[in-house]
């Protein structure tokens, strides 16, 4: 099989995915990438609210009330909908709910009973007085309204002896029962919902014209004296009220009082008014809203369809038959306002971060495994016949996890936060709302975002996978309790170890235990085909190049050994400093290991090599200007060697930022220097400085001035810290000067940092070894010593 041809293929296609575009065609792939993510994510998410198939529930057709419904009929979403039946109870309940209105006349008690009370208590004394106050006939002409008083009780009155004191305890409790209650002429047609809901009393001739009263205080005259509660009610009011009195007279105060309210019942019933507050607390009740959940089943196979079903089953084919756009509109606001906090996040803490298109592809790549994967869990998990929603919880169904700790790898914690955060809402909407898919979602990302930048070695995956497993155990745990869901088998077999594995539980754990080794393992598979076909730079990618055993580095050390030798020093200058100041020091290391690779071609053309290669160099030294081109062709061969070689692209920016835009001083002046000042208007400064870029990241400017520096630090006559010192100070100015170091992001800070970094290594480098001494003159003194024994024995 021809793998020459694959490779070739997959260097073109690593070629185009993480080539340097203009930042304008990142913004606009960045635009289309979001489209394409919203409308299929929105596909998603609206898609179980449309396409529900409509049931034929006419007369004649099969889903009429009472016939067997053919099949199971499952609502696809969740539907609102004004409940006609529950608002008319509602409604009728809030009528029945109204006190009735009576309208009581004051001006009865005050024309009518109080002063029929005084004319007949004045003739009551008239008769007392006279000589015939014992003749109970002629006082019952005398006073016609007590004529059906009984001789003992008119006796009583005619002994009592303060007479106007009886008058105002005969008036007091009349007014006292005309207050506390409403005495109807006739029976109040809805009696039994009176006693509940009571009346409103509207007072003609008093004060406050309003005030309510409970139904047992309101009643038809005709209960004064047939119903024992209100008799045994109003005479504890007697005795409550009116003191100093004996028994029989308080008696005879009791009936004659109720006789007056007997006599002039001062309430009527208002219908009209009643209708009206009725009618007023009908149209005061909102529409109830019943709903019907998603996925909830409207009638089995087989089941008989009642009124109630057959409602239901039209509900759903009224709400089918809508566009449901204020799904689709809900939907996309909801994604652009998480678009938007977190492409606001994460231009904060790194703007440059997706500013080419192999990452933005990668991203994006990502979100949309996981949303294919969640649509297809979602068909089955949400399926009629399946009963995956009383054990376990939609999110364990998604590798969740294997994405955070894959970006959070590749990339960083923060870029992974911010995607686990997005996919976290979509499976929460996904999964119906559930709360407890949200935490679970929410926690898998946290844990495999911090987790994956801190895998070092492949024991760190299962380590990874353990971590994710016990949070998402943890979390379903609460969920179980706060879903209040059974942990333990319906019906106890007597068997705890078939108890056991029969458990839901035991079912949930496990699945826990599938997601999290699953997202891990799924990581380890996908992170060498990322790698591959972006040509990413992780750490295990970055520990591969670093093997000294790389193609490139053993053509390095056999053609330009010297450049080989300088490359190793300049790397641990660079990676001292990388870890000082917090970069990414295995980065800056590879990147060191590769920068000057483009010198193989012309190896002995440059000044580290000519000592070891004795042939002559084909290239004219004393030619500033072609000597200049070979020293940039080294750049561009560099860059070109690189990229057939698939090296990243984080890798190959070191070989032309190390040089940046800085300027060959040495060619310059001496093409200045030997030529006219007429021949020197021919001379363009540009020709002798290197293509570029300058640095762009801290790390490519360290390795910038430790290349300068180590080539530099092999001039000093002496090696001291005053020495390193200075010649560090000179070439970091020299670099500020030239505005080489103005995109690269480094602070003053971080420049002193660097200098002491480079002045532990250079020290510990170029120190001064002892001179070792000859083998022949440690023989000569082993002789000498031999001899000196000898001669003392």
């Amino acid at each position: 099989m021809n793998f020459k041809y694959l490779e070739n293929f997959m260097a073109n296609v690593t070629e185009s995915l993480t080539r340097v575009r203009p930042l304008y065609f990142v913004r606009n792939l960045q635009f289309v990438l979001i489209f394409i993510t919203l409308a299929w994510v929105t596909f998603i998410l609206v898609k179980p609210y449309f396409g529900q198939p409509k049931v034929d529930t006419s007369p004649d057709g099969a889903y009429s009330v009472g016939k067997s419904a053919p099949e199971t009929v499952v609502s696809s979403k969740e539907i609102y909908f004004d409940d006609e039946e529950k608002t008319q109870q509602a409604r009728a309940k809030a009528e029945q709910s109204v006190p009735y209105h009576f309208d009581k006349d004051y001006s009865i008690l005050t024309n009518v009973i109080d002063l029929h009370i005084s004319e007949d208590v004045e003739a009551l004394k008239e008769h007392a007085a006279s000589s015939s106050s014992s003749n109970y006939n002629s006082l019952k002409a005398a006073i016609p309204r007590w004529r059906n008083r009984t001789n003992d009780e008119l006796k009583v009155l005619l002994d009592y002896p303060r007479k106007d004191k009886l008058k105002q305890s005969i008036q007091q409790y009349s007014n006292i029962v005309f207050s506390v209650s409403c005495v109807l002429k006739e029976s109040h047609p809805e009696s039994q919902n009176l006693e509940k809901v009571g009346g409103k009393i509207h007072n003609e001739g008093k004060k406050e014209s309003e005030s309510f009263l409970s139904g047992e205080n309101i009643f038809p005259r005709s209960e004064l004296y047939r119903n024992t509660n209100i008799v045994n009610k109003l005479n504890s009011v007697a005795s409550e009220n009116i003191k100093g009195y004996s028994p029989e007279v308080l008696n005879v105060i009791v009936k004659i009082g109720l006789y007056y309210i007997f006599s002039y019942p001062a309430c009527t019933y208002n219908s009209e008014s009643t209708e009206n507050a009725r009618a007023k607390a009908r149209k005061s009740v909102e529409t109830v809203k019943s709903k019907i959940s998603s996925n909830q089943i409207l009638v089995r196979s087989g089941e008989i369809i009642t009124p109630e079903i057959h409602n239901r089953i039209e509900i759903t084919n009224r709400y089918a038959s809508r566009a449901n756009l204020s799904s689709i509109i809900s939907t996309l606001l909801i994604q652009i306002i998480f678009v938007f906090i977190i492409a606001s996040f994460l231009i904060k803490y790194n703007h440059k971060r997706l500013n080419d298109v192999s990452s933005n592809v990668v991203v994006f790549s990502m979100i949309w495994m996981i949303c294919i994967f969640t649509f297809i869990v979602s068909q089955i998990y949400y399926n009629v016949d399946a009963d995956f929603m009383t054990t376990y919880y939609f999110t364990l169904f998604i590798p969740l996890g294997m994405v955070c700790l894959l970006i959070s790898f590749i990339y960083d914690e923060k870029m992974a936060l911010a995607m686990g955060f997005y996919l976290s809402f979509f499976i929460f909407f996904a999964s119906k709302t559930n709360s407890t898919s949200l935490l679970l979602a929410i926690s898998t990302s946290v844990v495999g975002a911090l987790y994956g930048v801190k895998i070092r070695k492949r024991i760190d995956f299962l380590k990874a996978a353990l971590l994710l497993t016990i949070v998402q155990m943890a979390v379903s745990t609460s969920g179980y309790l706060f879903d209040s869901r059974d942990y333990w088998v319906s019906n106890p077999s007597g068997s705890f170890i078939n108890d056991f594995f029969n458990s839901n539980i035991f079912r949930l754990y496990l699945l826990c235990i599938i997601n999290g080794f699953l997202s891990a393992i799924a990581m380890q598979f996908l992170l060498p085909i990322y790698e591959y076909i972006f040509n990413i730079p992780t750490r295990f990618k970055l520990v591969e190049l670093a093997d000294t055993g790389h193609p490139l580095l053993q053509e390095l050390l056999t053609k330009a050994p010297s450049t080989y030798t300088h490359t190793f020093l300049v790397a641990a200058m660079s990676e001292r400093a990388a870890r000082n100041l917090g970069l990414d020091w295995l980065l800056t290391r590879v990147g060191v290991y590769y920068h000057d690779i483009g010198k193989i071609p012309n190896a002995g053309f440059f000044i580290e090599n000519q000592h070891l290669i004795p042939k002559l160099e084909h290239i004219d030294k004393n030619n500033p200007s072609i000597a200049a081109k070979v020293v940039i062709d080294h750049v561009l061969d560099g860059i070109e060697m690189a990229k057939k070689a698939r090296l990243p692209r984080e890798v190959i920016n070191f070989i032309p930022e190390h040089h940046g835009t800085s300027t060959m001083a040495f060619f310059y002046h001496k093409a200045l220097a030997n030529l006219s000042i007429k021949q020197r208007r021919n001379i363009s400064k540009s020709d002798f400085q290197y293509p570029g870029p300058i640095p762009q990241s801290k790390e490519t400017a360290i390795v910038m001035i430790a290349d300068s520096l180590e080539a530099a630090s092999r001039s000093l006559d002496e090696v001291n810290p005053q020495a390193l010192d200075d010649l560090i100070k000179k070439i970091i100015n020299s670099k500020l000067a030239e505005n080489q170091l103005d995109e690269s992001g480094l602070t003053l800070g971080d420049l002193e940092v660097i200098k002491t970094s480079f002045k532990e290594v250079l020290l510990s480098s170029l120190h001064q070894r002892p001179k070792y001494p000859k083998p022949e003159d440690t023989k000569l003194l082993e002789t000498q010593q031999k001899s000196k024994a000898k001669s003392k024995n």
